[in-house]
């Protein structure tokens, strides 16, 4: 049976929070969040742009296939083999070509002035065409085919050897994309990233103020990233997000906050069009981890998902504590530093994904855990039909659902058996499942719960997030 897909906006290429990339909290923020969603019987959805350019998703790829080879290779029965080899944790889709290696050898081919694709993962060859263009052919010589892998080419270990790491690992992911149900080509998507910033910008002032406040965000920042975009209409191709990124590097020493809200807000928006085009049923929409104590980006990330919901006709979220308990709740995610949770089990991210696999394989633990995901998924299926007001809930306020109190107990019934599998892996209280993972010498920790985040907490958090449902429309081509 094929699991729910979830796209992660922290798999986004273009994130960087420190000058020390190979130990910024976003590699850790999305692996703890990819590990989360497995453990909530998801798969994660991931196209051919963040696969191939994402450093945190090919560091990702590396410990799921890795680890998993490992565990094929102790000794298990035939049916814990199959198991193993039939997990489909990662789906991968590919826009515009008839492979995962075809449309990335497309992005690398992307050179010209105004259309380049900007290299992120790859950002030592960004400016050497030459080589761009070369590792485009290497990647297509056999059309791209996943059963006919091309050799490294021995240039690039000499030219740039550490990109040679991150080839061996595409074309790992590549072979993985071509195997039964763990590919597929993806769609258009109905809503575009200029027709959700068109929404924005024709809302009045009153209304903006509305967005704003049901998410936190202080009204004169909504207005502010609202007369940004709105002075660059006829401008720029709003449809593309590189303006937004454009904005942040031409920015004077007094101008970068507000820019970098501004691109954060189109980042959002842009990853909910890539959802919606990998046809996942839901996304986690999470601001990037910021280390400087700053809130607005965080705020900014809730109101674009406000944005979202308002365009495409979904109930807003209930917020704070005088929601109604039939109201459909919000699966909300933290960020942080571990030590702000005391009393934490932390392990290597690499290990959490071992203890992944080895839950798969047990015959007596499999059962009970997968049956525990289909039922919360559901449930959870169930209440984003009710989220859309063209179908409206059955009965009650606007937001309301009949299965709300089935969910929230299968929330916790979920939590709690994941605490009882995985002991020394998760915590589970207070209807919050946290996960603490080390990376780069640094604890950070994961929580999911279904609640609202109360301002402290998000105020708090190195970042928020929030599951978004109702994405999926994208049409095939």
């Amino acid at each position: 049976m094929q699991q729910p897909l979830v796209f992660l906006e922290s798999f986004d290429s273009t994130r960087a929070t420190a000058n020390d990339s190979e130990h910024h909290p976003n590699r850790a923020q999305a692996q703890t969040e990819a590990l989360l969603y497995l453990l909530l019987g998801h798969s994660l959805a991931l196209n051919n742009t963040y696969g191939m350019d994402s450093v945190s998703v090919l560091e990702l790829a590396d410990a799921l296939l890795s680890t998993r080879a490992e565990a094929l290779n102790r000794g298990r029965d035939r049916e814990a083999r199959a198991r193993l080899a039939g997990a489909r944790p990662v789906r991968v889709s590919w826009f515009g070509a008839d492979n995962l290696l075809s449309a990335c050898a497309g992005q690398f081919r992307r050179v010209e002035p105004g259309a380049k694709f900007r290299l992120s993962g790859w950002a030592q060859m960004d400016d050497d065409l030459e080589a761009r263009k070369k590792l485009a052919a290497v990647l297509t010589e056999n059309e791209g085919d996943p059963r006919q892998l091309p050799d490294p080419p021995a240039w690039l270990g000499r030219s740039y050897p550490e990109l040679a790491e991150r080839f061996d690992i595409l074309l790992r992911l590549a072979e993985y994309s071509g195997r039964p149900n763990a590919g597929y080509a993806s769609g258009v998507a109905q809503v575009q990233l200029a027709d959700y910033l068109d929404h924005f910008t024709g809302l009045e002032s009153e209304a903006v103020g509305e967005l704003a406040e049901r998410r936190h965000c202080p009204a004169d920042i909504a207005l502010r990233i609202r007369q940004e975009v709105s002075d660059r209409q006829g401008h720029v191709d709003l449809g593309k997000r590189g303006w937004a990124h454009d904005l942040v590097a031409s920015s004077s020493s007094d101008e970068p906050g507000v820019h970098e809200q501004v691109r954060e807000f189109v980042d959002t928006l842009y990853n909910a069009v890539l959802a919606d085009s990998a046809g996942a049923q839901a996304g986690f929409m999470s601001s990037v981890p910021r280390v400087d104590d700053r809130v607005e980006l965080k705020q900014v990330n809730a109101l674009a998902l406000e944005t979202i919901r308002s365009r495409r006709g979904l109930v807003p979220a209930p917020l704070g504590p005088q929601r109604s308990e039939a109201a459909i709740p919000t699966v909300s995610g933290v960020f942080t530093a571990a030590e702000t949770l005391p009393g934490l089990s932390v392990s290597a991210l690499r290990q959490l994904f071992t203890t992944y696999w080895e839950l798969v394989a047990d015959h007596d633990r499999w059962p009970s855990w997968q049956g525990s995901c289909v039922r919360l998924n559901a449930l959870l299926e169930e209440t984003t039909k009710q989220r859309t007001r063209a179908a409206g809930p059955a009965d009650g306020a606007p937001g309301s659902s009949p299965v709300t109190g089935r969910l929230r107990e299968a929330w916790a019934g979920h939590l709690a058996l994941l605490q009882g599998l995985l002991p020394d892996t998760l915590r589970a209280d207070d209807g919050a499942l946290v996960l603490a993972a080390r990376h780069g010498g640094t604890d950070y920790a994961q929580v999911l719960q279904m609640e609202d985040l109360a301002p402290d907490v998000r105020a708090d958090a190195l970042a928020v997030g929030e599951h978004l449902s109702g994405l999926a429309t994208a049409v095939a081509e």
